[in-house]
C-alpha cells in the first residue's frame, strides 16, 4: 500500500508481512452502554440520525480474552467491530482465530517514507499578474477564497461560527505560537488535540503539514492571510507518521473518525490517500479497491458520514505519475473528494484523476491547490502546492454554509451541505473526470439552500380533509406558529387565522362552497398559495 501525504510524502512498501493487524470479531453481545458526548447526540438529533450497532462499544470481555496472549493492541474500533494489533511472531494469529468470537484478521498497511519533495517559492514571484482587491485584508489570499464565492459568503457575516471541524493530518508544528493562529488560540477555538499515532496529547511535532492545512482555513493575518474560516472550533489529530522508516497505518484515521463522532464534530478535514502500484498481495491496494467499500479507510470515512459528519478529503497528487487515479477515502461515495486547480481554475497538473473504479464522478469538486498561500514557519506566508490545500479550502467554507444556513432557522445535515456545494459547480450539468461537477460557488450554494428549504417547507403543510365542509385542519411537520389567509380566486381575502401545536384547526363554516387559496405566513416570510 502507498500512503500519500499531500504534497510531500512517497512512501514505499518495505516488509511484505505485517506485524500489525486487524482482528474482527463476530458480536456485541456482551457490550455496554453507547458512550457519545452530548455534542455528539445532540448533532445525531438534530439531523434525526438513528443510534444504531456501530454506535456500541466493543465487548470488553473479547478483549480481555485476546490480551491474554502476546499483542499489544493499538486501536479499537466499535464502527468496525475489531481491535488493530501490534505482534512478536505471526503464529499468535492462529491462536486468536481459535476463538468463536473472532470472525477474520486482516493485515495493517505498512509503508516506509521515500523522500520529501515539499514545493518552496515566495508569494511574489508566484502571482506577477496578482490582481489587488477592495478586500485588500485578504491579501494574496482573496483570490483562493473568491474563486469558490468565499468572499461573498464572508461579506454575509458568515465565518464558521458554532461549527466544529477536526483536522487530520501529519503534525501541527508552530500551531501554539505562530502569530497567524493566535486569533484561535485568544477565543479558546482550538478545543482538543490527540496524537493517534504516538498516543498522547501532543500535536505540535512531526510535521509542519498540518499547520499549513490549518492556516487555509482558520489562520488570520490582516492583509496577508485570512482562512476561510476563522471563527470555527477546531480539534486537531495527528494521524499520520512522516518520519522515514517508521510504520504509517490507516487505522490511526478510522480511531481518529469515531473520535471525533463521539466529540460531535460536524467536518473533518483530512489531506491523507493511499494507494499503491505494487504487487504485494498480502498489502496492496490496487485501482479495483477504490470502488468505495473495499478500504478500511474509506469504510471508516463512509461510516462517519452516517453518523452526520461532513468529510472533506483531499484527491490525491497522483496525476503525473502511473497510479493516476483518486485515492482511499476520496473513493467513498460520501466522501467530497476536493481535486486542485490553478489560481485561473485551470486543472492542475498532478490533481488525481477519477472516475472510482465503479464508474462514479471523482473527484466530487475543485478548489485552488497549486500555489495556495498558507503560512509558514517563520511568522510570514508562503505558497505550496497539492490537493492538500484544496481541501481545507473547501472545509471551511463548508463550515461557512452550513451555519449560515442554520442562523436562518433552517435545519440541515451534512449530505444536505454536499450536495448544495456539489450542485453549485460550475460543471455540474457536465462533469469530466478532471475536474469532477467542477469549481463550486459557495454563495451561489447558500442562496440554492434558503431557495430549496423554503420550498421543502411548503410540502411540509397538509390539510386535511380537502375538500371540507366545515373544519379545516392543518398539519406541519416544525409545529412553529403560522398565520393563515384563505382568499377566493378573485384574490379577496376572507379569513385570517394563525395556527400552531395545539391549535391547528380552522372554522370554515362561514365560507361557501367553493375553490379557494391558502397563504401561509411564518418567521421565514410568506410561503406560496396552497390550493384547497
Amino acid at each position: 500500500m502507498k500512503c500519500i501525504l499531500f504534497p510531500c510524502f512517497f512512501f514505499v512498501f518495505f516488509i511484505s508481512q505485517s506485524s500489525n493487524w486487524w482482528i474482527f470479531l463476530n458480536d456485541k453481545s456482551c457490550s455496554e452502554s453507547i458512550q457519545l458526548s452530548k455534542k455528539s447526540i445532540d448533532r445525531r438529533l438534530s439531523q434525526s440520525i438513528l443510534f444504531d450497532y456501530y454506535d456500541i462499544p466493543i465487548c470488553k470481555e473479547y478483549i480481555n480474552v485476546l490480551k491474554k496472549h502476546n499483542i499489544s493492541i493499538r486501536h479499537q474500533s466499535r464502527w468496525l467491530n475489531a481491535i488493530s494489533i501490534n505482534i512478536d511472531s505471526i503464529s499468535v494469529l492462529d491462536d486468536l482465530l481459535a476463538y468463536d468470537f473472532v470472525k477474520s484478521v486482516r493485515p495493517v498497511a505498512t509503508m516506509k517514507r521515500q523522500q520529501d519533495n515539499l514545493l518552496r517559492h515566495s508569494v511574489e514571484s508566484a502571482f506577477p499578474q496578482y490582481i489587488k482587491s477592495s478586500f485588500s485584508q485578504y491579501g494574496p489570499s482573496f483570490n483562493q477564497i473568491d474563486m469558490v464565492g468565499g468572499i461573498d459568503l464572508h461579506s454575509l457575516g458568515f465565518f464558521g461560527d458554532n461549527m466544529l471541524i477536526a483536522v487530520f493530518d501529519a503534525g501541527f508544528f508552530g500551531v501554539e505560537t505562530l502569530p497567524v493562529f493566535q486569533n484561535l488560540w485568544n477565543n479558546n477555538q482550538i478545543i482538543d488535540m490527540y496524537d493517534f499515532v504516538d498516543n498522547d496529547n501532543d500535536v505540535f511535532g512531526g510535521s509542519t503539514h498540518g499547520t499549513m492545512v490549518l492556516s487555509t482555513m482558520g489562520g488570520y493575518i490582516l492583509d496577508s492571510l485570512i482562512g476561510t474560516a476563522p471563527e470555527a472550533n477546531y480539534m486537531l489529530f495527528r494521524t499520520e507518521n512522516s518520519n522515514s522508516e517508521t510504520l504509517v497505518e490507516e487505522d490511526n484515521w478510522a480511531a481518529a473518525a469515531e473520535y471525533a463522532d463521539s466529540m460531535g464534530v460536524d467536518i473533518i478535514n483530512s489531506s491523507l490517500g493511499y494507494t499503491i502500484l505494487y504487487d504485494d498481495t498480502l498489502n496492496n491496494h490496487s485501482y479495483t479497491d477504490m470502488d468505495g467499500n473495499s478500504t478500511i479507510i474509506t469504510i471508516a470515512a463512509d461510516l462517519a458520514a452516517s453518523r452526520g459528519i461532513l468529510v472533506v478529503n483531499s484527491a490525491g497528487n497522483s496525476g503525473n505519475n502511473d497510479w493516476y487515479y483518486i485515492g482511499a477515502p476520496a473513493d467513498g461515495d460520501s466522501v467530497l473528494a476536493v481535486g486542485a486547480v490553478d489560481n485561473v481554475g485551470q486543472i492542475a497538473s498532478f490533481s488525481s484523476r477519477g472516475p472510482s473504479s465503479d464508474g462514479r464522478i471523482k473527484p466530487n469538486i475543485c478548489a485552488q491547490g497549486f500555489n495556495t498561500v498558507v503560512s509558514d514557519m517563520d511568522s510570514t506566508i508562503r505558497l505550496a502546492s497539492g490537493t492538500s490545500f484544496s481541501s481545507p479550502i473547501i472545509a471551511g467554507l463548508s463550515a461557512c454554509l452550513w451555519g449560515a444556513l442554520e442562523s436562518n432557522g433552517f435545519s440541515v445535515n451534512n449530505m444536505d451541505i454536499f450536495d448544495l456545494i456539489q450542485k453549485s459547480a460550475h460543471i455540474f450539468d457536465n462533469p469530466n473526470d478532471s475536474l469532477g461537477y467542477g469549481i463550486p460557488n459557495f454563495y451561489q450554494a447558500y442562496l440554492n439552500g434558503l431557495n430549496i428549504i423554503e420550498k421543502e417547507q411548503d410540502f411540509s403543510f397538509e390539510f386535511f380533509p380537502n375538500p371540507s365542509q366545515e373544519i379545516l385542519t392543518c398539519f406541519n411537520e416544525t409545529n412553529l406558529q403560522f398565520e393563515i389567509d384563505i382568499f377566493n380566486n378573485m384574490g379577496l381575502c376572507l379569513l385570517s387565522t394563525r395556527i400552531y401545536a395545539g391549535n391547528n384547526s380552522i372554522d370554515l363554516s362561514n365560507i361557501v362552497s367553493g375553490l379557494y387559496f391558502i397563504k401561509i405566513r411564518g418567521e421565514m416570510g410568506c410561503y406560496p398559495i396552497v390550493k384547497i
